[in-house]
């Protein structure tokens, strides 16, 4: 491992030489040099060098974690929480490309921990240290980081390539083998007797007249194992979609397909957000690898088409039972903290009717959550647009909904501004008192001694008011944003004053902007919450 022959300076005082450790191993090629105990070895091996005492409690070990963002590694997230709370003063890592491997967040984390938590940081393989002059600095930093980001764009897509290849192959990519199947060691799909017994079986039960939802109610009746029985979040039941999934997968019939999905920019979740958000999003079929004959099939190709037939012509007619559901997303059921939906059911005379229902219920069945209940969706719609309607042509509704949603603002608002006023003009007498210390020591009037203490005293000062400065500044934006929230609830209560004018899109936007969510628990009481914090209002007494 590199070092550079200048040394940093030893600093013996024990309470600045509390040192961490970070660790990182994402792949087999880095497993093969930067081996979890290697960088351990080498961190340790340098702080003993220049004195730095290594805490057992803060070694943090991201072996293992792919993940290029900083927020999906559990072990950066605890060091920056320690790193906040002052429990190490120095960081080390054997490289740059170890500590991050996204450039805007290796420029984020150096400024976090230098500059607000006041941790040393030291690379090893560059010879970086933010506390010795000639080796911190941030280009070297910056060109690191931009070669560590490159280097992990390249190999996501070497990686993605030979994904790719493998597939061609003839070989399952996936890390968990599809229900019904087993994976073997040179990742060869085969039949698992006991799990292909039960694909068969819903194949069979579809063509026979079976929903999706009765095949999964019959599984979950027989204790049928879940298909996600090797994933993290195992589903204990059955469901609709799974069999669905299960009908559709063209795996059953000795095809592998790969690359069906990729990941995109969710650029409507980012900006909520307020940083980068990806999702998950099917490819062009022209652009998926499509092997057949992988594999030894489950369900022969004729009964699959049949199953796809019928599929399709559900599906066609599968539009007069989708209905709109305005309330989507606001719906909680109380009992399994799920979400409700509008189901709709068609009588023979042809007219639809809606209900609310819970959505667990409804996809699994009975067994699924004790909320058994059925609202009528018209009804409950016209009582929450008629309670709207009234508080719209309320001016003293309106009035009482402005306040509730001001009243932390009204709190902080009192004293700010004058604060705020002051606090500038002894920043001003601050910056004075620096600039005639300045002059002092150009003008040798004191001894450097008395000079530096003064400027430390001032700085000290300037800090602290900026602080307090910025806290007050932060209560402007609060106040700024429940300004624009009081204005985006007024204007959404405008629109229920004539309802029927607006589209089906306007209307669901003012809905979600004035109600926080509506609960239903097994009883068949309903309960609407308001955005502005109103208590829960009993559906009962709104009509």
């Amino acid at each position: 491992m590199n070092r550079t022959s200048a040394s940093p300076t030893v600093d013996n005082n024990p309470k600045r030489n509390r040192t961490a450790s970070y660790i990182r191993v994402s792949t087999d090629y880095d497993a093969q040099k930067y081996s979890p105990d290697h960088q351990l070895a080498a961190c340790r091996e340098y702080a003993e060098d220049y004195d730095l005492h290594i805490l057992d409690d803060c070694v943090y070990n991201d072996a293992g974690s792919s993940a290029t963002e900083m927020e999906h590694r559990t072990e950066v997230q605890r060091l920056l929480k320690d790193a906040r709370q002052g429990k190490f003063d120095v960081v080390i890592f054997t490289a740059i490309s170890r500590f991050a491997r996204d450039l805007v967040d290796a420029l984020t984390m150096r400024k976090t921990l230098e500059k607000v938590y006041g941790v040393r940081i030291i690379s090893i393989e560059e010879g970086y240290d933010t506390a010795v002059e000639g080796r911190n600095s941030e280009m070297v930093f910056t060109v690191h980081a931009m070669l560590a980001a490159n280097k992990s764009q390249e190999m996501s897509k070497a990686l993605k390539r030979g994904l790719r290849q493998s597939a061609k192959r003839g070989r399952h990519v996936g890390n968990v083998a599809p229900y019904g199947y087993t994976k073997t060691a040179s990742k060869k799909l085969v039949p698992n007797p006991v799990e292909a017994r039960v694909i068969k079986d819903i194949f069979e039960m579809y063509l026979s007249g079976k929903g999706s939802r009765s095949i999964a109610e019959e599984l979950n009746r027989r204790s049928v194992p879940t298909a996600s029985r090797a994933r993290k979040n195992q589903l204990k039941m059955w469901q609709a979609s799974t069999v669905n999934a299960i009908l559709h997968n063209e795996v059953y019939i000795g095809n592998l397909i790969s690359s069906r999905w990729e990941m995109v920019s969710d650029f409507r979740q980012s900006r909520l957000a307020n940083k980068p958000v990806k999702k998950q999003a099917q490819r062009e079929k022209k652009d998926w690898v499509i092997i057949e004959n992988a594999h030894d099939p489950i369900i022969d190709r004729e009964t699959f088409q049949r199953v796809q037939l019928v599929l399709e012509q559900k599906s066609t007619n599968k539009g007069l039972r989708r209905t709109s559901n305005l309330l989507a997303g606001m719906m909680i059921c109380e009992e399994c903290r799920g979400a409700m939906i509008v189901s709709g059911h068609q009588s023979q005379k042809g007219r639809t009717y809606k209900y609310v229902v819970c959505a667990a219920t409804r996809r699994i069945g009975k067994s699924a959550c004790t909320n058994h209940t059925s609202t009528k969706y018209d009804e409950l719609l016209a009582d929450i647009l008629q309670t709207l309607s009234i508080f719209a042509r309320s001016d003293e509704q309106l009035e009482a909904i402005q306040d509730s949603m001001m009243r932390y603002v009204t709190a902080i608002d009192d004293d700010d501004d004058q604060r705020i006023a002051q606090l500038q003009k002894e920043l001003e007498r601050n910056q004075h008192e620096q600039m005639r210390n300045l002059e002092a020591y150009r003008s040798g009037l004191f001894s450097t001694t008395i000079i530096e203490a003064g400027q430390e005293q001032l700085t000290e000062e300037a800090n602290a008011l900026n602080r307090e400065l910025q806290r007050l500044k932060a209560h402007d934006f609060v106040k700024a944003n429940a300004r624009m929230r009081v204005r985006e609830v007024t204007d959404a209560l405008n629109v229920f004053e004539n309802w029927n004018a607006h589209d089906s899109f306007v209307q669901k936007l003012a809905l979600q902007q004035v109600i926080d969510h509506i609960s239903f628990n097994g009883a068949g009481d309903v309960k609407v919450v308001f955005t502005w914090q109103a208590p829960p209002t009993d559906i009962s007494q709104m009509s």
